[in-house]
């Protein structure tokens, strides 16, 4: 096989360690102008709820003080959410601590909510939770800088204290981690939700059995990709690379916890989404997708089930196992691969194919949004591929023209004349977006999700499937698989030590796919 090689360029040199963050109080929150306070939390002011002498101290302060505003606490993608333990609406206090794994560079954002009638109800959409107040900062990542300050938004202020303890490059193990639920299964392995026993963090650990790879042609090929795109990529609608390690029988990837569930299950339970909401997470994903193509990665596996959302409503692309590297704008390559609803006409004739083939996809998705199903379903395969190759694509009455305008354009079948072919910002100019999203605020997630999925905390798995979750979460002990040195040698450059991750070098690896 030959070897694929990666050079993206000199990168800043990253500084790994952890983060802590102090969050004390907020100093004048309020609501944006017009917006009332909900009925339920006045008259839970005018009338506080007591506790039971019996509960224990956390859940008399939960019960005590859910009206007061809480925070979602973020760092790279790594969500807490902090109830206040006092004070009032416009003065909360949170008086909270939390260690975050620097692993690469990412901007911290405090977001504080007042909860509304429908999450006091016990009603799963918290949608309508509003938004009081957000800062984001960039943390100095300098053991010998400290800070302790308020920092201020246009609806109010959070008092806050930032440190940053560098570490030493020491080798990862799985005994670094408590194993807490299983989250999913694959045919070469499991995901876990664990929790990183130093700094208390929730991760979600992705363990595969490197002779179960190794037996299947490309499949190494395919795991590197993915470690190489997550350690590569820095992006708010991505979930990023925390960790990766080895040991003689399995490789791991630790990744952030997005727990809000997959867009797959908020689509099937609601059918569709509107106009608004479409475009958001259309808008994200195209960031998204425009980003790995910066570095030249194809994605060709957009489907609803590896978007996830997160805490706050914001999208995720996960699962990048099929993504193709080194792709510059004019590069073909052949690969059958994807799902079959979203498989562009290209594949199918075996023309070879470019980039163009993640904007086929993501005109699929939105259609699928939009109506509840793709543009060219049919339960036979065959049938469907011969209707994605020749059937006029046909739109419901109620659908925006701006909408069947982007959506005609993107499922173009000829790829030279597909909307995005000179470009993810050929997209970004349709006036199905271009009229309605500010792009720089979009991209600095400044502006509000139109849903918020109820997530009780961290470690809420209550969007996950049962089957997985009831089943006890374990690292099981492999038989001694005896790879040979050959094999094993495929797999070095597999373990992520961001303080020694050199980028401006080239990643290497053998290619067959």
């Amino acid at each position: 096989m030959a070897p694929l090689s990666l050079n993206v360029g000199a990168q800043p040199a990253l500084r790994t360690g952890t983060l802590t963050i102090r969050i004390f109080t907020g100093r004048g929150l309020a609501l944006p102008p017009g917006v009332p306070v909900p009925d339920v939390i006045q008259q839970a002011i005018a009338s506080p709820p007591r506790s039971s002498l019996s509960a224990n101290r956390e859940s008399m302060q939960r019960r005590r003080y859910w009206w007061l505003p809480y925070v979602v606490l973020e760092f790279d993608k790594n969500e807490i959410l902090i109830d206040a333990l006092g004070g009032d609406l416009a003065n909360p206090v949170w008086n909270y601590r939390a260690d975050f794994d620097v692993s690469r560079m990412s901007n911290i954002v405090v977001s504080a909510y007042l909860r509304t009638a429908q999450s006091v109800q016990g009603r799963d959409d918290m949608g309508n939770d509003l938004l009081m107040a957000r800062v984001d900062l960039t943390p100095v990542l300098d053991a010998h800088h400290h800070s302790d300050q308020w920092y201020a938004s246009p609806l109010g202020a959070f008092h806050l204290a930032l440190a940053f303890n560098p570490s030493s490059s020491q080798a990862l193990t799985i005994d670094a981690f408590d194993l807490l639920k299983v989250i999913g299964k694959g045919s070469f392995g499991k995901v876990m939700q664990v929790r990183k026993k130093d700094t208390q963090r929730v991760y979600a650990l992705k363990t595969i059995r490197k002779a179960n790879i190794a037996s299947r042609p490309g499949e190494i090929t395919h795991i590197l990709a993915e470690r190489t795109v997550l350690a590569l990529v820095n992006n708010p609608f991505i979930v990023p690379l925390k960790f990766s390690f080895q040991n003689p029988d399995k490789l791991y990837l630790v990744m952030s916890f997005v727990n809000g569930g997959e867009l797959f299950y908020h689509l099937q339970r609601e059918g569709k989404f509107d106009e608004h909401r479409s475009r958001f997470y259309a808008a994200e994903l195209l960031c998204a997708l425009e980003h790995l193509h910066i570095f030249n990665v194809v994605y060709r596996d957009l489907k609803p089930e590896n978007i996830l959302l997160d805490y706050t409503g914001h999208i995720a692309l996960c699962d990048f196992g099929l993504c193709k590297l080194n792709m510059s704008e004019t590069d073909k390559t052949n690969t059958f691969c994807g799902t079959p609803e979203y498989i562009a006409p290209e594949l199918l004739e075996s023309q070879g194919y470019t980039k163009t083939v993640d904007w086929w996809t993501l005109g699929v998705l939105l259609y699928e949004m939009m109506t509840g199903l793709p543009p060219f379903y049919d339960e036979n395969v065959n049938v469907m591929y011969q209707r994605i190759l020749s059937d006029p694509l046909h739109f419901p009455p109620d659908m925006p023209p701006d909408a069947q305008s982007l959506i005609a354009s993107l499922l173009i079948r000829d790829p030279s004349r597909r909307l995005g072919a000179n470009g993810g910002e050929q997209i970004k100019r349709h006036a199905f977006f271009a009229r309605h999203i500010d792009w720089a605020l979009l991209q600095a997630k400044k502006i509000q999700p139109p849903f918020k999925p109820s997530v009780e905390s961290a470690l809420d798995v209550a969007n996950f499937d049962q089957e997985f979750t009831s089943e006890a979460a374990q690292d099981s002990v492999v038989p001694d698989s005896r790879l040979s040195e050959t094999i094993q040698d495929q797999f070095r450059g597999f373990t992520y030590n961001p303080a020694d991750e050199h980028l401006s070098e080239s990643v290497s690896y053998a290619n067959g796919m």
